[in-house]
């Protein structure tokens, strides 16, 4: 394991350090779209009583989640800053991955809350650990877009594998239910785990941040009080809360829609999930581009802009019913999907560099967490309000007869919520403060501090 920092990681280093996104991947649109209708539908817990427990398990996280971050900012080892944490994630996620993925039938809420909780807390230690790596490794502005688009590849290709486990079992004359589908996702993230690990803490180095000049000593609050009400990262964080509702609310709702709504039969359901994540990994490497030709700022607002557009036109798509042009609104909707979630993670690391530079202190773990803490509140809300308004709003039932007006609002809630979600966090993006040469002028000065140095 080698330490030594270099100018830029090689493609080979970049991809083992991504690798770390295929056990992430499982608790993304995967829970939401398989998981979260397993345990509503077969399992027996309802559509409201599952979006209840979600909700509430991911508001815990809030609690949770600055302490992994301080824990990851705190203590180091012999092996660095965070591979240590990565290490200890093994375990944890793993277990806990075997029973969240593999329930018994007929599993009850205290089974549920049990296994989530230690899922929960392995994934937010694995993810702030993951996070918390990039600005010690990346160099510059435009290479931290770079270690935060490969994850998201990789993340994106995960959950495309995951995602058409149902098309492949039935490409290949395996007939199971859906219990059998969810357990095949979860022994591909349990093999994944200790692979990804491995390959991440050998050939990626773990140097300190330039411009970290002491460490965190204590577990305070008010660092994390005033790193939300910055104006940088209070913007980061809003914009994060509106997308990550936005996801979660078409996660939720995606297999209701194109059944009740589309049609669908047997696998098209995941055949439009695998063209939507086909389209987001082709277009990453073009919202890359834009970002470095002009601003993560304008990238991320173009990005948005687009989803909430592509998001509403299947409000006009409803009426017909048409399986195609579901599947058409998919592929077009996938093209924005990954862009604003790497974008916001580089853009953290930028605030994460400018905070090392005044105040000597690393504390990349404690703003990931809470950029975490605000995705999770978002997906929770999704889920619970998201469910809450398809049940008792709209009158949608899963597995029951149900009436154009409840089919209609199902499409409603999938649609037009996310549309506007997107739009708020693309006007909070254009005011977004931290530009190219804003980050430029910061690097300038930690570069002086360097040189002035005694040490």
């Amino acid at each position: 394991m080698n330490d030594a920092s270099p100018r830029r990681l090689s493609f080979p280093r970049v991809l083992a350090f991504a690798t770390l996104s295929v056990p992430i991947a499982g608790v993304g649109l995967p829970l939401g779209v398989y998981l979260a209708p397993l345990y509503a539908q077969e399992v027996g817990l309802g559509l409201e009583m599952t979006g209840l427990l979600f909700m509430l398990l991911r508001f815990w996280d809030i609690v949770t989640d600055p302490v992994m971050g301080y824990l990851v900012d705190r203590y180091r080892t012999p092996l660095g800053r965070v591979r240590h944490w990565i290490i200890l994630c093994v375990p944890i996620l793993g277990i806990a991955t075997y029973f969240v993925y593999m329930p018994p039938p007929g599993a009850g809420a205290g089974y549920f809350i049990f296994w989530m909780l230690i899922f929960y807390v392995g994934f937010t230690l694995l993810q702030t650990s993951r996070a918390a790596w990039v600005p010690a490794i990346a160099q510059d502005y435009d290479d931290r877009s770079r270690l935060f688009l490969w994850p998201e590849i990789v993340s994106v290709l995960s959950m495309l594998l995951l995602l058409a486990v149902p098309l492949i079992l039935e490409g290949g004359g395996v007939e199971t239910d859906r219990f059998g589908q969810v357990a095949v996702m979860g022994w591909v993230l349990i093999i994944a785990l200790p692979v990804s690990a491995a390959l991440s803490c050998f050939f990626v180095p773990d140097p300190p941040l330039k411009g970290e000049s002491k460490l965190v000593e204590k577990f305070e609050f008010r660092p994390m009080i005033e790193a939300i009400r910055s104006p940088l990262f209070s913007k980061v964080l809003m914009m994060e809360l509106f997308v990550s509702t936005a996801i979660s609310v078409t996660a939720a709702n995606y297999l209701f829609v194109a059944i009740y709504a589309f049609g669908a039969v047997g696998g098209q359901a995941s055949l439009g999930l695998v063209l939507f994540f086909i389209m987001a990994i082709v277009a990453l490497p073009g919202w890359l581009w834009l970002a470095r030709k002009t601003e993560k700022r304008t990238a991320y607002f173009a990005a948005v802009s687009f989803s909430g557009a592509a998001f509403a036109s299947f409000i006009l798509l409803a009426p017909t019913g048409n399986f195609t042009l579901f599947l058409l609104g998919s592929l077009i909707s996938g093209i924005s999907f990954s862009a604003p979630l790497f974008l916001a993670r580089a853009m953290t690391a930028d605030i994460v560099e400018v905070q090392a530079a005044t105040s000597g202190e690393n504390r990349a773990g404690i703003f990931y967490a809470i950029l975490t803490s605000f995705n999770k509140v978002g997906s929770s809300l999704a889920f619970g309000v998201g469910y809450l308004i398809v049940g008792q709003v709209a009158g949608f039932r899963p597995g029951a007869e149900n009436s154009d007006s409840a089919i209609f609002g199902l499409v409603l809630v999938f649609a037009l919520l996310p549309a506007a979600l997107y739009i708020a966090a693309g006007l909070i993006a254009r005011t977004y403060p931290l530009t190219r040469a804003v980050q430029h002028e910061t690097a300038m000065s930690i570069e002086k501090k360097i040189e002035t140095s005694p040490n």
